[in-house]
């Protein structure tokens, strides 16, 4: 019969926590490998996102569009309310 006199609950507490931190550092460290290999296990090439992060956040492009849509008196067109419409409320025309 093995009798160990030195586990108090102060140690077992820390060598617990020691254990979990270990644990978690090391799940971190599969779950970063990990993200660099795809669904199918191919490799997931983060050039693109490197390329995309240099983009500026707000486009001026785009907000000349969306200004020139707001004036638009016409936009949006009838037929984009009737399939949003549609979407919102699935019943056919003739109910």
């Amino acid at each position: 019969m093995n009798i160990n006199n030195n586990s108090n609950p102060t140690h077992l507490y820390t060598q617990n926590l020691a254990n979990r931190q270990n644990a978690k550092t090391a799940d971190a460290a599969d779950a970063v490998s990990k993200s660099a290999l795809g669904a199918s296990g191919e490799k997931i090439e983060f050039s693109k996102f490197d390329a995309l992060r240099k983009e500026p956040e707000i486009r001026p492009e785009m907000v000349a569009k969306g200004k020139e849509l707001l004036n638009d008196p016409n936009f949006p067109s009838k037929e984009i309310v009737d399939s949003i419409a549609k979407l919102i409320v699935p019943f056919a025309d003739d109910e």
